[in-house]
């Protein structure tokens, strides 16, 4: 019996127009580690948020073609919950500024965040707002 097409459903996505990803992610292991994630626009009079962390992944990715001279870039991620509920990594969420310790209040974050950007501007990695042993 051939199955036709619902009217309804949706259309099929747009063909990928970037650069092609290998990518492999480990399953969500759950706990925060005493952390927070931060979302600010960098602007002074705009509100610097934090979402809960309800877990963390870890993904090693890779251009293709790839060669064994290219070596794979491998990364830790918290994981927080979108708009819509739905478990996403902390760093693909707009305005985010990186994590903080769960204490950390809104004004010291924004120091911290601040510092960062200026350390790496345009950057995109993922990166603790917070010195070694203290978390």
């Amino acid at each position: 019996m051939e199955k036709t097409r619902d009217p309804k459903s949706s259309p099929a996505p747009p063909p990928h127009s970037g650069t092609p990803h290998h990518e492999l992610w480990s399953a969500i292991s759950s706990g925060d580690l005493g952390l927070k994630a931060g979302y600010w626009t960098g602007k002074d009079d705009d509100p610097l948020t934090f979402r809960p962390i309800v877990g963390w992944v870890t993904a090693m990715t890779r251009k293709v073609p790839f060669t064994d001279a290219d070596p794979p870039k491998n990364g830790f991620y918290a994981v927080v919950l979108a708009d819509d509920m739905y478990p996403t990594p902390a760093g693909l969420l707009a305005n985010y500024c990186g994590v903080f310790l769960k204490k950390t209040k809104e004004d010291l974050a924004k120091q911290l965040a601040l510092e960062w950007m200026r350390k790496k501007p345009g950057s995109t990695e993922l990166q603790p707002n917070m010195w070694a042993g203290q978390a």
